[in-house]
């Protein structure tokens, strides 16, 4: 029993080594090239990879690293031709060839080929190309690092592999990642996309600090991990780092972070500290050479942001003459002109039309000049430089940015209580109470500052009135405007038009009182602006949306917009135009911003007596002199002019108040250039029938005395 066991097992046993097929290794032959055929059995027919131009170039540098597999091809008899039919390696057969054909080898060269015995070809050629094994990038990351670490420069590397110079750097940066990431990218633990966005910094700390939390269940995709990595730095785009400039940066220690893998960010700064130092620095250089002119104070930032902050409580000298003289002012225009026409062409640089280095570098000298030019101190008098301050900021671009002629509120307040006590002065008729309020904005004796004839309106009684008083009383029609803008859609809508047309097809966005870009007007020190109502309204309209809409802007902010009703919308749309408006000027001159403003006015029937003005000592008469007060009473009630004519100041002036309360008198700078109002009607002291009163001069005409529309 046991043996017939044992011959069975032999019997199912493996079979002898005789029997196993042995393993054949065909001999290779050196054959001729002009003996060498493309085989019809080799299967690869599809261009794909490498071209065979770039397979040449890189046989002629290095030679050729792989033989042919051939078999012999024989003729119509079945007997040997003499020639070879290429089934593996086809692509090499052609780049030899072309070689040939280019004289730079000669057709008779040998060529090692491993001779087939061609039974099955198709076989054979299938078989090479299906078991090739493609290289894995990690093994080209390193062969690239091995390569530039033997001294090859990354061009040189870039020309032997056909690739650009960005390619290798890339790779190169890949082969520098920290190891662990490197062998999780190898054991595919680690996507190439992700270790690209790892590849942001070189710090291996942080590399593998951030690559542990994602093993501890912090998923995280490229962008999250690029964020990650970047959150501590500053891009050169911003404002601080386009200031400083990269090169200063480096040259004071400072380190940059580079992208490769994205071209539309970076590079980045990894030192915040130290370009906030050198910033600071900088800007405080500036700071301290304005001041060295005389200026009483100068206040400065780094962050483009807060410079509207900055302005908040701040008013500014009017009209301010240019600093730079007539033949700069025209070279300020030309440079402008081919500035923004090279911007254009950057924008738009096509292979027809592109942009060079030589363009670039007419750019990076244009700029500091236009800087210069614009940052020049205008033509300002020695008291007036005393008094004021400057300004100083740093625009989007990195630009220095230095503004001039800025008061600050208690300044303001000084002047106009020195006026209001100048004013008490007794039975001065040709006194100007704000005479000393006009010299905190402006100097009279200035030859910059000589008062137009456009704007009879600030002319009362032969003596125009101080400039704070006008832009005061403007200031309250501009509120009382932008009310009325914020509840007519219409208006507003026009209003947004017409300046988006100024600018895009006339002379510029001045021409309009709506300033789109959008600037927001602010209303500082105005008296008793704050307690009118009108205000109030305009405040309260703007909380209410402000408590509305998101807190951020972007898609938050858009969909929000999205979520309103078309009446909601065009309600936002009046209130955000509205707010814009800024119908303010002062006693001279009246450009064509303030026409507007009267278009405007007529457009929503403005109505400053509606909107609740009141002409009272403190906005009004208090701040102007006695023919003044006179005049208006002569206006409003002639037959009471002898009631105050002999009294002095302080008490003409509330009397004056008292008489026109009840009265539709207006200011000049504050009626309407389109409306007629009504007579008043006084009562004779010498009848007792009533009797109308002549029309009041000031009833005759439109806005600043000009003759009303014919009908």
């Amino acid at each position: 029993m046991t043996k017939a066991k044992t011959k069975t097992k032999l019997q199912n046993g493996p079979a002898p080594d005789a029997a196993r097929p042995s393993i054949r290794i065909h001999e290779i032959r050196q054959i001729p090239l002009h003996q060498l055929f493309v085989d019809d059995a080799n299967v690869r027919t599809i261009k794909n990879g490498v071209t065979i131009d770039m397979l040449a170039d890189d046989i002629a540098f290095r030679g050729l690293l792989q033989s042919l597999a051939v078999r012999q091809l024989k003729d119509d008899d079945g007997q040997a031709s003499g020639r070879f039919g290429v089934i593996a390696g086809g692509r090499r057969l052609k780049a030899l060839q072309k070689l040939a054909s280019e004289k730079r080898i000669d057709g008779s060269q040998t060529i090692p080929c491993i001779l087939r015995d061609g039974e099955n070809a198709t076989d054979d050629s299938l078989a090479e190309n299906v078991f090739r094994e493609q290289l894995h990038p990690l093994d080209q990351f390193q062969a690239f690092k091995q390569l530039a670490d033997q001294g090859l420069a990354d061009a040189e590397i870039a020309k032997r592999y056909h690739v650009t110079e960005k390619f290798v750097r890339q790779r190169l940066k890949l082969a520098s990642a920290s190891p662990v990431l490197l062998d999780a990218f190898k054991d595919d633990g680690l996507s190439l996309e992700k270790l690209e966005a790892f590849c942001v910094t070189d710090d291996h700390t942080r590399q593998e600090a951030l690559w542990q939390r994602m093993q501890d269940g912090h998923g995280m995709g490229a962008y999250a991990i690029r964020e990650a990595l970047l959150e501590t730095s500053v891009e050169a785009n911003d404002p601080r780092a386009r200031y400083v400039g990269l090169d200063a940066y480096q040259a004071a220690g400072g380190t940059i972070m580079n992208d490769l893998f994205r071209d539309d960010s970076g590079p980045w700064l990894e030192d915040p500290t130290l370009l906030e130092s050198l910033a600071d620095a900088k800007i405080t250089a500036e700071k301290e050479r304005v001041l060295a002119l005389g200026f009483k104070w100068a206040d400065v930032t780094l962050n483009p942001r807060e410079v509207k902050g900055l302005k908040r409580n701040l008013s500014q000298i009017p009209n301010l003459a240019s600093g730079l003289s007539k033949d700069e002012r025209a070279e300020e225009r030309t440079l402008s002109t081919e500035f923004d026409a090279l911007l254009e062409k950057g924008d738009t640089a096509d292979d027809d039309d592109p942009f060079t280095k030589e363009d670039q570098a007419r750019l990076d000298k244009i700029r500091p000049i236009l800087i210069e030019f614009r940052n020049r101190p205008p033509k300002l008098s020695a008291k007036q430089i005393a008094r004021t301050g400057v300004l100083i900021s740093l625009e989007e671009e990195g630009d220095l940015c230095i503004e001039y002629g800025y008061l600050r509120p208690e300044a303001v307040k000084e002047a106009k209580k020195s006026a209001d006590a100048s004013g008490d002065t007794a039975n001065s008729g040709d006194t100007d109470p704000e005479h000393s309020v006009g010299d905190a904005l402006n100097d009279d004796d200035n030859e910059d500052y000589v008062r137009a004839d456009n704007n009879p309106g600030a002319v009362i009684a032969g003596k125009a009135i101080s400039d704070s008083l006008a832009r005061d009383l403007t200031s309250y029609r501009t509120i009382a405007l932008q009310n009325s803008v914020a509840q007519d859609f219409n208006a507003a809508f026009l209003g947004c038009l017409h300046a988006l047309c100024s600018s895009l097809f006339r002379s510029g966005s001045y021409n309009s009182c709506v300033k789109i870009a959008p600037r927001e007007l602010f209303l500082r020190g105005v008296v008793g602006l704050e307690k009118w109502t009108t205000y109030k309204e305009v405040q309260d309209r703007h909380q209410a949306w402000g408590d509305r809409l998101p807190g951020q802007g972007g898609a938050a902010l858009w969909n929000a917009l999205c979520a309103l009703s078309n009446d909601e919308r065009a309600d936002l749309f009046a209130h955000c135009v509205s707010l814009t408006v800024d119908a303010v000027y002062g006693n001279q001159g009246r450009g064509s911003s303030a026409a507007h403003a009267d278009l405007m006015a007529e457009a929503v029937a403005l109505d400053i007596k509606a909107a609740g003005w009141e002409s009272t000592t403190d906005t009004y008469f208090g701040r102007v002199n006695k023919d003044q007060i006179i005049e208006a009473v002569r206006e409003a009630a002639p037959t009471k002019v002898a009631l105050i004519d002999h009294l002095k100041k302080p008490v003409m002036a509330k009397e004056a108040e008292r008489l026109i309360k009840d009265t539709d008198w207006l200011p000049p700078l504050l009626r309407s250039p389109y409306a007629q109002a009504t007579p008043p009607v006084e009562t004779s002291v010498n009848t007792v029938e009533e009797t109308a009163a002549p029309l009041p001069a000031f009833l005759h005409g439109g806005l600043n005395g000009s003759a009303a529309h014919a009908a």
